[in-house]
């Protein structure tokens, strides 16, 4: 109601962009098609009067299922951004539905850690990379200072598709009583009590320098494991134990660095993340874990079915109360608190408007993790150290490819051509395996914009496990025609 007078008062003016699209990504390997969702229209509009916008950015989602029957492929619309924003003379504030972009560097930045990142969109660019978030944001210019503070109510996490055989990265957790790679469902991942985030950046401009600090209070993006819950037959059956992996995030603290500057034709960037985090196991549920297993308790009711079934023939066999066999035994917590630095430092080189090449070198380190613990069950003792669970769950968006990475892109720009040639490249610096891709981008109406691009996955056999094996599948050339509108 604050905002009508001001709408009323003054002229509306309403614009919009956006674009429309059809793609086809097929493997390299065997020219199949990768089934993956990937956005067929996209719609911006921004209504405006006097001081006042609101915005939104929606998008149309499709993913195809089978190549022969198009019709019963998916269609999703996807509400991306939705806020209302508020320009004064002391700064901007807004509030909504939007995409919040933090630190330095263009890309793989550690201090970026306000709206997470759509998996799906990998190998997209800028803000096409991420989900919206419920926020307040506010700009606030105190002299040349700028000052950033953020409020989200509510806990946002990556976008990770499951257990999707045609997305190639998945999250490397075992079930340590099998050591074999888990299968994580929704139910295994608590959600928080608590999950209010709250984050503040200040910059301050030194001639070509710009200095910025930052301060993020949150929760992890990406899961992690907290521990076990036990859960065995009336009858002592050890073949009805049952674990129940327990996920969910840390709590987790970020200061953050950065500086950008710009000398000739040339622009230097770096961003530094130091991470906090803890379990905060009281944010979750309790602090021994205890949820009601659902799925668990139903196979070990169906097990004493099975059992009672099976010894029917044996006259000294009692029968069992096959509702009230499952029980609860106990938690294992376990410690994965850790403490780890990210840091990136970006090149451009730009010596003309249609030319740039960029080169960044990026590490995550592990300083500080907890201490090696066990679950201990009636058929042994199964230890557990969580440096071979430990995954940073906030900071560089592609550390569950590479830890240490260095990657260059260029783009070269034929204006009188309407043509735009690029180049990307990552190549991990532990040997684990590396990224090609080149991509041409033609103007072929007014407007309309053919795009091909090829990206090839190399990988390192002798090095196990190594996320590089399972994106190996994942080359793939893409057609894509565009318009804009």
């Amino acid at each position: 109601m604050l905002f009508l007078p001001s709408l009323s008062k003054g002229e509306i003016n309403y614009s919009h962009s956006g674009y429309a699209s059809a793609t086809t990504v097929n493997r390299l390997s065997d020219g199949s098609i990768i089934k993956m969702p990937y956005r067929v229209l996209s719609y911006e509009p921004v209504l405006s009067s006097n001081n006042i916008n609101i915005v939104a950015n929606t998008a149309l989602e499709f993913r195809l299922k089978d190549i022969g029957q198009i019709m019963d492929s998916d269609l999703k619309v996807d509400l991306r951004e939705l806020y209302i924003e508020w320009m004064t003379p002391l700064g901007d504030f807004s509030l909504g539905k939007q995409i919040i972009t933090w630190g330095s560097a263009s890309t793989n930045n550690p201090t970026d850690v306000i709206s997470p990142y759509n998996y799906y969109y990998l190998f997209s660019q800028g803000k096409e990379q991420k989900n919206g978030i419920l926020s307040f944001n506010s700009n606030i210019y105190l002299s040349n200072i700028k000052l950033n503070l953020l409020l989200i109510p509510y806990h946002n996490s990556h976008f990770i598709p499951l257990n999707d055989t045609e997305f190639p990265i998945s999250i490397p957790i075992e079930d340590p009583s099998t050591n074999k790679p888990l299968t994580i469902t929704n139910e295994q991942i608590m959600e928080l009590k608590e999950p209010f985030e709250y984050g503040i950046s200040i910059t301050y401009p030194f001639s070509s320098l710009d200095i910025s600090a930052s301060y993020f209070s949150g929760y992890d993006r990406v899961f992690s494991f907290f521990g076990a819950n036990l859960w065995t037959g009336a009858n002592s059956n050890p073949d009805a134990i049952k674990t129940d992996i327990v996920l969910s995030y840390r709590k987790t603290n970020m200061f953050g660095l950065g500086f950008s500057g710009i000398i000739d034709n040339f622009s230097l960037k770096g961003d530094f993340a130091y991470f906090q985090t803890d379990d905060n196991i009281n944010n979750i549920l309790d602090s021994t874990l205890y949820r009601y297993w659902e799925s668990g308790v139903q196979e070990i009711t169906l097990q004493c079915k099975e059992l009672n079934e099976t010894s029917s023939w044996d006259p000294d066999f009692k029968e069992i109360d096959c509702n009230n066999d499952a029980k609860f035994n106990n938690s294992q917590v376990i410690d994965n608190s850790a403490d780890y630095l990210q840091y990136t430092f970006e090149l451009e080189y730009s010596p003309t408007y249609d030319f740039s090449i960029i080169s960044q070198f990026s590490v995550s380190e592990l300083l500080n993790i907890g201490q090696a613990d066990s679950i201990i069950t009636s058929r042994g003792t199964i230890m557990f150290d969580p440096l071979d669970f430990f995954i940073p769950g906030i900071g560089l968006s592609n550390t569950f490819i590479s830890s240490n990475s260095l990657s260059i892109s260029a783009r070269k720009l034929f204006s009188d051509m309407g043509l735009e040639l690029s180049y990307t490249s990552m190549f991990d610096l532990d040997k684990k395996g590396a990224l090609h891709g080149a991509g041409l981008e033609y103007e072929i109406l007014k407007n309309t914009n053919l795009l091909v691009e090829v990206t090839k996955i190399f990988n390192n056999d002798e090095i196990k496990p190594n996320p590089f094996t399972a994106m190996k599948d994942f080359s793939r050339i893409l057609l894509e025609i565009r318009y804009f509108y």
